[in-house]
């Protein structure tokens, strides 16, 4: 069964362009609505105006890391319920043990594989 992201609005934060450009066409197939941002700072003042329905962060993210986002969201009772993933091109098992650890619902590396990425973030978040 397809995954259905049509109720869905999707906070990325990517400072990748070439990422953006990869992960923005997966989730807009099934339907979601997607916000990006190149920085954490730029996520929370758009997670603050939209409140998303999940956020996407990448773990290595220029100034403010996704490992401080992930605690700022945390950290502010507007934001807290929002549910996140982590995505990095330098992963390991620890690292998506720590992500999860953190309080991540589910790390994804990089590249994401686009056949299975939306079934698995919708599995994540259940």
């Amino acid at each position: 069964m397809a995954a259905d992201l049509s109720q869905w609005q999707v906070m990325l934060v990517e400072d990748e362009v070439d990422a953006q450009d990869v992960v923005i066409p997966i989730l807009e197939h099934y339907g979601a609505s997607v916000l990006a941002a190149f920085t954490a700072e730029e996520a929370l003042t758009l997670m603050r105006a939209k409140h998303p329905t999940i956020a996407i962060i990448d773990l290595a993210l220029p100034q403010m890391n996704g490992w401080e986002l992930l605690e700022a969201l945390r950290a502010d009772p507007a934001l807290a319920d929002i549910p996140a993933v982590a995505i990095t091109a330098y992963h390991s098992t620890n690292v998506a043990q720590e992500a999860i650890a953190a309080g991540f619902k589910a790390f994804f590396p990089k590249p994401i594989n686009a056949r299975t990425f939306a079934e698995d973030l919708v599995s994540a978040i259940k």
